[in-house]
C-alpha cells in the first residue's frame, strides 16, 4: 500500500509550488502545473493505491494541469481515470476536443495523452486510476473518453459502477489480498459491460468473433511493428484470416489496419527516443529501427501524432534527466 497526502495551505508559502508538483508526479506521473494569473494556489490531495489501482480525493484552485508530449513519453503506464467531479467546473482540452466536466456526473478518460485542464474557480473530484490494460481486455474500442451518463443512461448500471468505487475506495486497505484482487477484476468487469453497449460505442457493437480476430491482430502489429515489411496482408496471413476479413473486423474500431500499424510504429519510436541505452544513436537510425522506412516521413508523422519533433522529445526527456 502506497499512500500520498498534501495540504499545501499547511505548507509554508515559498515551498507550495513545489510541493504540489511533487505530490502530483508522485501519484499522477510527469505533469506541468501553471499557476493562473491573480488567482490563489491552493492544492488538497490523497490517495492510495494498492498494486495496479489508484484511489484519489483532490481539490484546487488557481492553476491548470497539462500534461506535455514529453510527459506522456515518460509515463510509466497507461492508465484510465473514473473521474466523479464533487465541486466546481473543470474545461479539459484533450487533442481538438473541448470537455466540461460536470459535477454529480461521472466520466472515463485516458491520462495517458496529452491534455490540459482548468478549473473554473475551486475544483473537488474523487476518482479511481485503472490500468488501460485491465480495461482493453475487456472492451474491444477503448475510445479515450466516455460520459458514463451517456454510456450507461438513466438506469441502475451508473449507480452500480459509483457505490462500488466508493467501496473499493473505503475499504481498500481493509481488504484481504485475495479479496481485492477479485474485487478490482470485477469492478473492471462491470465498467467494461456498459462500455461495451451499443449505447456506448455510438452503435457499433460487432460480434464476439470479429473483437477476438482483431485483438489477435492486434497483439500481432505490436510484436511486429519494427518490422518495415509489415503489411495487412501478412498480419492477415498471421492470424489465419483472409485480407478481406481482416478489413472488416477494424472497421468497427477507432484505427484502421494500416493505421493501427503506423500508430504502433509510432509509440516503439516514441519508446526507442527516450531510451539512455540509445542516446547516442542517430534519429534517422532510431526511424529505421522502429519500422519506418523514410526519416523525413517519420519526422512529419511524428511531429503530427506528438506535436513535438523526435529531436524536441529527446531533448526534453534527458534535459529533465539531468
Amino acid at each position: 500500500m502506497q499512500t500520498v497526502q498534501v495540504d499545501t495551505e499547511l505548507v509554508p508559502l515559498g515551498e507550495r509550488l513545489d510541493v504540489w508538483r511533487s505530490a502530483l508526479e508522485q501519484t499522477f506521473g510527469p505533469l506541468q502545473v501553471d499557476p493562473l494569473d491573480g488567482q490563489h494556489l491552493a492544492g488538497r490531495l490523497k490517495t492510495s493505491r494498492r498494486e495496479a489501482f489508484s484511489f484519489h480525493s483532490m481539490l484546487y484552485r488557481g492553476m491548470g494541469l497539462w500534461r506535455r508530449p514529453v510527459d506522456v513519453a515518460q509515463l510509466g503506464d497507461e492508465y484510465f481515470t473514473l473521474t466523479r467531479p464533487i465541486s466546481g467546473l473543470l474545461h479539459v482540452t484533450q487533442g481538438r476536443h473541448e470537455r466540461r466536466l460536470e459535477p454529480g456526473r461521472a466520466y472515463l478518460f485516458n491520462h495517458a495523452v496529452t491534455y490540459r485542464t482548468t478549473p473554473a474557480a475551486e475544483y473537488q473530484t474523487v476518482s479511481v486510476a485503472i490500468p488501460a490494460e485491465a480495461l482493453r481486455r475487456r472492451v474491444r474500442s477503448l475510445a479515450p473518453f466516455y460520459d458514463l451518463h451517456a454510456a450507461c443512461g438513466e438506469g441502475p448500471g451508473l449507480h452500480l459502477i459509483t457505490a462500488y468505487a466508493d467501496s473499493l475506495a473505503q475499504g481498500v486497505q481493509r481488504f484481504s489480498d485475495h479479496e481485492y484482487t477479485r474485487l478490482v477484476d470485477q469492478f473492471v468487469d462491470l465498467i467494461g459491460l456498459f462500455l461495451e453497449t451499443p449505447r456506448a460505442m455510438g452503435g457499433c457493437a460487432d460480434s464476439t468473433t470479429q473483437a477476438g480476430h482483431r485483438e489477435r491482430a492486434a497483439r500481432f502489429i505490436q510484436a511486429n511493428a519494427a518490422d518495415g515489411e509489415l503489411t495487412p496482408a501478412r498480419v492477415a496471413a498471421a492470424c489465419g484470416i483472409s485480407l478481406g476479413y481482416l478489413h472488416d473486423v477494424f472497421r468497427g474500431a477507432r484505427l484502421s489496419v494500416e493505421e493501427k500499424i503506423f500508430e504502433e510504429r509510432l509509440l516503439l519510436a516514441r519508446k526507442l527516443l527516450i531510451d539512455p541505452l540509445r542516446r547516442g544513436v542517430p534519429v534517422g537510425s532510431l526511424s529505421y529501427e522502429a519500422g519506418f522506412n523514410d526519416p523525413a516521413h517519420f519526422s512529419r508523422a511524428f511531429k503530427k501524432r506528438f506535436s513535438v519533433t523526435p529531436g524536441e522529445m529527446r531533448r526534453e526527456a534527458f534535459c529533465q534527466r539531468a
